[in-house]
């Protein structure tokens, strides 16, 4: 927790009035993320909601530029307002956008910021609340969205034509190991339903179906027995075993 203790902040006066130690403190304990900007767009002050929101200690932030942990498709957009900002050609502005943690993880926020002016047309400095928003409420995720809803769909059908294919494939694998009185055909297919099996696995996977069991679960009324059937050799050792043990 030590990251997040008050530190000075670099560019502004140490020896704060009164009024403006009560100010500073209530930036750092903001619930809200916050940041104090130069007109540049580098990170004088971060408070501690921020540093938890990305994951940077203070330090490593007061290191970086806004850009640094803005996704590099929403920084362009950003950057613009922030021109047309320190310009004095809009009073504030608001975006919805991703933000890069240190973890590589995006987190969407509303972005909303607001100018300092040390003169009426030039910015001193920039204030900047981030709040965490859903993904659901910004119109780029919404896109995504549908975009995934319809492969997730499309993956599910392609499953379920897959698992009626492989349930076959498994059944005649099945015989033809249990019936063939060719070694060397029971060995080949042995060998198909070993196979069968990893398809039939990878697809319990994408149904995401965790749950260790001996069947795998392929479409509506499908359970296919994935216990690995020995070879006929192995079976040939078992019988003897089992009448020696007789």
């Amino acid at each position: 927790m030590s990251d997040f203790h008050t530190s000075p902040t670099p560019g502004l006066s140490t020896s704060h009035p009164a009024n403006e130690q009560l100010f500073v403190a209530a930036f750092d304990n903001a619930p809200h993320p916050m940041a104090l900007l130069s007109a540049t767009g580098q990170i004088v002050h971060a408070n501690r909601s921020l540093c938890r929101l990305l994951g940077f200690t203070r330090a490593n932030l007061c290191a970086m530029c806004i850009a640094d942990v803005t996704h590099p498709d929403d920084a362009e957009t950003e950057r613009a307002q922030r021109r047309r900002l320190g310009a004095a050609h809009i009073g504030r502005y608001e975006l919805n956008q991703r933000c890069v943690r240190k973890d590589l993880q995006i987190v969407w926020v509303k972005l909303s910021v607001t100018a300092i002016r040390s003169r009426p047309l030039e910015a001193a400095y920039f204030i900047v609340s981030l709040e965490p928003v859903s993904p659901h409420n910004c119109p780029e995720a919404s896109v995504n969205e549908v975009w995934f809803a319809r492969l997730g769909d499309a993956t599910l059908s392609t499953i379920h034509e897959i698992g009626n294919t492989l349930t076959a494939l498994m059944l005649n694998a099945e015989m033809l190991v249990e019936e063939s009185s060719s070694a060397e055909v029971g060995e080949a297919a042995h060998s198909i339903f070993k196979a069968a099996r990893r398809i039939a696995f990878a697809l319990r996977r994408l149904r995401r179906v965790q749950e260790p069991q001996s069947v795998a679960y392929i479409g509506p009324d499908r359970l296919l027995d994935l216990r690995l059937l020995a070879p006929p050799t192995a079976r040939a050792a078992g019988t003897s075993k089992e009448a020696g043990a007789a």
